[in-house]
């Protein structure tokens, strides 16, 4: 509804609405006009914004309210696998601008907070933070809000030139790791506890296909009996699994489309990765026939006891105690996938073929990897080829003395 009112010479609107954005009741006023017909088309002017989802409909709305509106309204256009690393930025993003009012939004206040958030971010998540930021104001933009996007000239604060070490295993670091969980599955348990050996099966075998196949865990948890081909040697990817409700609710999940084209795959197994798929198929099968009320069958290669898929979470977590327990360096599990692609490089592969192999939509990602491992061998490289001159150098010598004699 409106209301109108003569303040002096001028004439007032007020009018009351239920807020698009937040669902509760509102109320915008305006003043300044000569007559009460003035007033009276601009609140129905307004009132029209407000059915429209336009601004100046609730100048008192908070940014943490509008950026929850955007979210809203971009969940529409992109994959669900998109939007978890999406929530996570933008719930930070929420608490450091508090209870701004979003018509507050300045360049000068935004670049404090950025600020602020360089001390506690790497450079990579400052991006993504700034990156939602700047589309929740663009969004304001075409809602009215603004005229022009407030903070579009904000500078990302300057980091220290650190080359990020990519961090993976040597073949010493995976021997240790592969003695170790071997160990664990010959270990001699009750007849009750034969289930754990099994599983310990298992887990080596996703181990294999993280650090000899250089799938992402997500992609690997994924995995049906039916991607693997016994026939070529090959593992399909054509999904990946990741948590439906975020990492802090335990066994859930739930089957994506890959993020990329480049994603979907067939990557070829060396023999020792094959051979251990081929030993956990077959001790599953057995255990599932023999135990069938201890062990359900399942359609996922590696599963849980009750035919649910083994999840990233719990990968991570028994991989964090086996590193923790046989002091090995510390990595992530997407730390054997950089493993896969050292291994790959010390074999000689050109990058255009490891691209494919990892299925990264571009090769300059590739590359980059590429850079940080062979810069590890740059010391190496160089004393090989001192080594190769000064042969070279002393065979010239020696055939010149041999001239000179005859």
């Amino acid at each position: 509804m409106a209301t109108f009112r003569k303040r002096g010479k001028q004439w007032e609107y007020r009018i009351r609405y239920v807020d698009p954005f937040t669902g509760k009741k509102a109320e915008h006023s305006k003043s300044g006009f000569k007559t009460k017909a003035e007033a009276e088309y601009a609140a129905s002017v307004a009132f029209i914004d407000v059915k429209d989802g336009n601004v100046k409909n609730n100048p008192n709305i908070l940014f943490k309210d509008y950026a929850d509106h955007w979210f809203e309204l971009y969940k529409r256009t992109v994959k669900e696998t998109s939007l978890r690393s999406r929530k996570q930025y933008l719930k930070t993003l929420k608490s450091t601008m508090g209870q701004l009012k979003l018509k507050d939004l300045t360049d000068n206040l935004y670049q404090k907070k950025l600020n602020e958030l360089s001390k506690k971010y790497k450079k990579n998540s400052l991006l993504s933070i700034n990156q939602i930021a700047q589309m929740v104001a663009k969004q304001a933009v075409k809602d009215r809000y603004f005229k022009y996007n407030p903070i579009a000239n904000v500078k990302i604060p300057h980091y220290e030139d650190s080359e990020e070490k990519i961090k993976h295993w040597d073949l010493i670091d995976i021997n240790k790791f592969d003695k170790y969980v071997k160990s664990e599955i010959t270990k001699k348990r009750k007849p009750c506890n034969a289930y754990i050996s099994l599983e310990k099966q298992r887990d080596l075998a996703l181990y294999y296909l993280l650090i000899y196949g250089g799938l992402r865990i997500g992609e690997a948890c994924s995995l049906y009996v039916n991607d693997y081909y016994p026939l070529t040697k090959e593992i399909n990817i054509s999904k990946t699994l990741g948590s439906s409700e975020g990492n802090q609710v335990k066994n859930s999940y739930k089957i994506f489309p890959p993020k990329t084209k480049s994603a979907y795959r067939s990557v070829p197994l060396p023999e020792i990765a094959y051979k251990q798929i081929e030993k956990w198929i077959g001790l599953r099968d057995t255990y599932t026939s023999l135990f069938p009320n201890i062990y359900k069958k399942s359609s996922f290669l590696f599963c849980k006891k009750d035919g649910t898929p083994l999840t990233p979470r719990d990968v991570r977590t028994k991989f964090n105690v086996i590193i923790q327990k046989n002091d090995l360096p510390k990595i992530t599990l997407h730390g054997l996938r950089h493993t896969y692609t050292a291994l790959q490089i010390q074999a000689g592969i050109d990058p255009k073929s490891l691209q494919l192999l990892l299925g990264h939509s571009n090769v300059q990602t590739t590359l980059n990897i590429y850079a940080h491992i062979t810069g590890d061998k740059r010391k190496e490289t160089i004393e090989q080829f001192d080594l190769m001159l000064k042969k070279f150098d002393g065979g010239a010598k020696a055939g010149q003395a041999k001239k000179t004699m005859n």
